[in-house]
């Protein structure tokens, strides 16, 4: 289970350099590589986007934890 929660973890910081991205990179050109990344990803629909759903469970013994958020982007809810 711990490769699936460093695969989520991996997933989502990519994610979030992604999205980030853009809004520091201002003027500047981006690398071939980031654009190719970038697309690959699917960052030029992400204003088709409704809504991200996560749900993240661990079983540990003797337990079961859960997490689970959704974001909105459109509302930033």
């Amino acid at each position: 289970m711990s490769r699936l929660l460093a695969l989520a973890i991996a997933a989502s910081t990519a994610l979030g350099v992604l999205l980030t991205l853009p809004a520091t990179a201002g003027a500047q050109q981006r690398p071939p590589i980031v654009e190719k990344l970038a697309k690959t990803y699917g960052l030029d629909s992400f204003g088709q986007i409704e809504a991200i759903r996560y749900t993240f469970n661990v079983q540990l013994p003797g337990r079961d934890l859960s997490r689970s958020w959704t974001w909105e982007p459109k509302t930033d809810q």
